[in-house]
């Protein structure tokens, strides 16, 4: 069912400067009412390739989303099997460890889980995509990597089951203009206890914004869609949003997700470095990040910076 919602946006209270980078974590924002559009029945019209997202038939094999050790051992490569099925790339490599959020709108959120990212934001501006690809994989690799093309996809799944009280919603990245995009700084600490620290997006808020959701998502499904592409095609704003149709029922069962985002690789020039496993540790997880944050922040379970 398409509906009427409200979905937060940055809005500073003044001009900011091109070269300014606000704290992602501390942004100004304001609510704006948007139309949001269900691609429940309308899978025809969705293209990973023209809006940047799709929903894809993901059957699982983990029973349990909380048991890290389960979704390490299982997951991960569900994970890679989906992205290679869906772009055809001949090789993947996770870009950090699978994250659980859970909405807090219709109870208490889970130890360990991280809050809905609940305003319209990108995981990584263009320049960072480099950056997180030399932090990620070993060094030889990762410059071989960049000479060809390469994206970075977010997987995200919900288990908790239908309705979702805080759906995510994913904006058509063709309606997006450069005057919307405003860079930020962001530090976190990865799942290895580090510090990390790059740039990623937010969004001003545009009439010319066209919205999607899909309604009573199942465990069984899957959102697949674009962090980044070397190709130039334009990262896909999205955020969770309270769902009108269910706002009023407290006995709705809590949103939880688990999202991984991962590199996308396609094949290499002749010659190149080719790697077992495109840089992935035995364990599947990605290797340690490597360097010094410019500051500390605070922990992986912000809001924002996924949905």
């Amino acid at each position: 069912m398409d509906l009427d919602a409200a979905i937060a946006y940055y809005a500073p209270p003044v001009p900011v400067g091109a070269d300014e980078r606000p704290d992602f974590t501390s942004l100004p924002l304001r609510e704006e009412g948007v139309h949001v559009m269900d691609m429940r029945g309308r899978f025809s019209e969705i293209s990973l390739d023209v809006q940047g997202f799709a929903l894809v038939p993901a059957p699982t094999r983990v029973r349990n989303f909380h048991d890290r050790a389960e979704v390490m051992r299982v997951y991960t490569g569900e994970a890679d099997a989906i992205l290679r099925g869906l772009t055809g790339c001949s090789a993947t490599a996770p870009l950090n460890s699978p994250l659980v959020r859970v909405s807090a709108l219709s109870g208490a959120r889970p130890a360990g889980a991280a809050p809905t990212g609940d305003f319209v934001h990108a995981d990584l501006a263009d320049w960072s995509a480099e950056y997180l690809m030399r932090r990620n994989l070993p060094e030889a690799e990762a410059s071989a990597r960049l000479a060809g093309r390469f994206a970075i996809y977010n997987i995200w799944r919900t288990f908790s089951g239908p309705p979702q009280d805080m759906p995510l919603g994913l904006c058509d990245a063709r309606t997006v203009a450069p005057a919307d995009k405003q860079a930020c700084s962001i530090t976190l600490r990865t799942s290895t206890g580090q510090w990390q620290s790059w740039e990623n997006l937010a969004y001003r808020y545009s009439p010319e914004h066209r919205w999607w959701w899909c309604s009573d998502m199942t465990r069984e499904e899957a959102f697949v869609f674009r962090s980044y592409d070397s190709g130039g095609a334009e990262q896909v704003p999205h955020s969770a949003f309270a769902n009108p149709l269910t706002a009023p029922d407290t006995t709705v069962k809590p949103r939880a997700s688990i999202e991984l985002r991962l590199f996308a690789f396609w094949d290499l020039p002749p010659g190149t470095y080719r790697p077992g496993l495109a840089g992935r540790t035995p364990e599947g997880r990605p290797p340690p990040s490597r360097g010094r944050p410019s500051r500390p922040g605070q922990d992986a379970g912000i809001r924002g910076c996924g949905g």
